[in-house]
């Protein structure tokens, strides 16, 4: 059965073993742990005994070391560059399953979009920055988990697999964030696309982010799950036929809507059994 991790920061900024206890206390069996985000605390290699002992009984299923990798000013990516190749050795004494971030866009920051994000040769500087980080994580015995995006450089289920077959490497994994796809002209559309994602990347399919959402006022607006317009029955019925073995990770569930949200998707995923 899949197993339910949430971003540890979506709980609060925490120590370690009180962020710990309070995802135990839920019944998620993971976490996706972005250090600077969730924990209010140290976080280094030589604190990597105490920070496996605090979370000890869950699986770190990603670190999240989110950069923008096609950003205008190379000293930022630069610096991403870095601070991805430190998640990557410290990846390996947390059992850690992956060291994930996206794509980006050449709007810089905020990461939103800009027409250029789509061209040709903005995902040749993806590829480039993406072979550098799966061929160092060759080194560490870690893995690159990237992410698609519409608005970033890879804005399809295709154009993820295109930096995939270029990378060529077995350090080099995927997660999917159906919602990431999405935006208001082609929402509707959003089972096709997941097909899609399942079609083109399916073999390297190491997290789904899980996300419902709303329209309004022409914007899609997250919501807690079973409360939007996803069809999770259908998503996870997919899920658990294509890839079993994928982790399934709440991201930007929040506050109140955690419990309830969790207590659907375990749900679901019993009658699956």
């Amino acid at each position: 059965m899949n197993k339910i991790g949430i971003r540890a920061h979506d709980l609060g900024r925490l120590p370690a073993a009180e962020l710990a206890a309070q995802i135990r206390a839920i019944g998620f069996d993971g976490l996706q742990l972005v250090p600077a985000k969730a924990l209010d605390g140290p976080f280094s290699p030589e604190h990597a005994d105490d920070l496996s002992a605090a979370f000890s009984g869950l699986e770190l299923m990603m670190l999240g070391a989110y950069f923008n990798p096609i950003h205008p000013d190379l000293a930022v990516v630069k610096e991403g560059i870095a601070n991805f190749k430190k998640m990557l050795q410290i990846s390996g004494p947390l059992s850690a399953l992956c060291v994930g971030t996206e794509t980006g866009s050449l709007m810089g920051s905020p990461w939103g979009y800009v027409p250029r994000n789509h061209a040709p040769e903005t995902l040749q500087t993806v590829i480039r920055v993406f072979r550098e980080l799966s061929d160092y994580a060759g080194g560490t015995g870690g893995i690159v988990a990237i992410e698609g995006a519409w608005a970033h450089a890879a804005y399809s289920p295709e154009k993820v697999r295109a930096v995939l077959d270029a990378v060529a490497s077995p350090h080099l994994k995927v997660v999917v964030d159906l919602f990431n796809f999405l935006n208001p002209a082609n929402h509707e559309d959003r089972m096709n696309l997941f097909e899609r994602c399942l079609s083109a990347l399916g073999d390297d399919i190491v997290i789904y982010h899980l996300k419902d959402y709303i329209l309004e006022d022409g914007i899609l607006k997250q919501v807690g799950l079973g409360k939007g317009l996803m069809d999770f029955p259908a998503l996870l019925r997919r899920i658990r036929a294509r890839t079993p073995d994928a982790r399934l990770v709440f991201e930007g569930v929040t506050g109140t809507d955690i419990v309830p949200s969790f207590e659907f998707i375990a749900s679901l995923l019993r009658k699956e059994c």
